[in-house]
């Protein structure tokens, strides 16, 4: 199914706007230790942006947030590959600096992308200044369980179910305003069906789960000279008010923002107050 077929429903401004941001920002391909990674580049500003989405896993989820900083930043917007291992995923993103020439810059992450974003600044903390962690969650070792039933729920699942049920399931946690629900039906329709298969599914699960696994304490940076920035929704249905208590308790110093009724995804349902709020912390 080609892909005027399958956005044919979604209005032209966001279809054109994601097509436009693919022709213009074309994926770039880096082999990290025999993985395959792909990213976009954007932006020409002096400052970079470590741009880290969520489970969706492709970084052109953010089409229409990403413009909204390049008139001032340099962004790297990472696709993750099917790694099981939150820690090689962290070193693959290191490795994309590197290939980039970034020694240093500001990181923008939400939901699993802020669980990556944990382990990148407690692994290359030399490389980060300034770090926004949205909607997401510390380590916590009670829900290692639950999400190993969904991987080998995952793993046992014939594809189709698998393609459908993601696909339900990740429209719920996303809970998109009401003007972009079939941009989103059709997005992830693409995404389950032509571009992730049951490997990059499973995997997702495999790496929250090494993540869940690990143990952070607020002494763990106590020698990093960077600034955080913790933005939460206080109708987060993924990531509730006990988990949002726990990250904010973990970094003791950091900047906290709560959005009223933004739910999960503050960045689409409140996208103007919530650029303007990382606009203003990287500035």
């Amino acid at each position: 199914m080609d892909f005027d077929t399958i956005y044919g429903d979604v209005p032209d401004e966001q279809k054109i706007a994601l097509k436009e941001f693919r022709d213009n920002h074309p994926q770039k391909t880096l082999i990290v230790n025999d993985i395959e990674w792909t990213y976009h580049t954007a932006g020409q500003g002096t400052e970079t942006i470590l741009w880290l989405v969520g489970g969706l896993k492709k970084a052109d989820a953010a089409y229409k947030s990403i413009p909204l900083l390049a008139d001032d930043y340099r962004i790297i917007a990472p696709d993750y590959p099917a790694l099981s291992s939150i820690a090689d995923l962290a070193d693959g993103l290191a490795s994309i600096l590197t290939a980039e020439n970034v020694d240093s810059l500001f990181v923008l992450a939400g939901s699993f992308g802020g669980m990556l974003a944990q382990v990148f600044m407690r692994r290359h903390p030399d490389k980060v200044k300034k770090v926004v962690l949205s909607t997401t969650t510390p380590p916590d070792k009670s829900h290692v369980n639950r999400y190993q039933q969904l991987m080998e729920m995952a793993k046992l699942a014939p594809d189709r179910l698998l393609r459908d049920t993601a696909q339900t399931q990740m429209l719920s946690t996303i809970a998109p305003p009401d003007n972009e629900v079939d941009f989103y039906k059709a997005y992830l329709k693409e995404l389950y069906e032509q571009r992730l298969n049951k490997e990059d599914i499973v995997s997702i699960y495999s790496a929250i789960i090494d993540y869940m696994e690990q143990v952070f304490t607020p002494d763990d940076l106590q020698n990093w000279s960077g600034e955080l920035l913790i933005i939460n929704s206080d109708n987060d249905e993924t990531f509730g008010e006990a988990t949002q208590k726990t990250l904010v308790d973990l970094y003791p110093t950091a900047q906290v923002h709560t959005f009223e009724g933004a739910g999960h995804s503050p960045g689409s349902t409140q996208r103007k107050a919530f650029f303007a709020l990382v606009r203003n912390f990287f500035n």
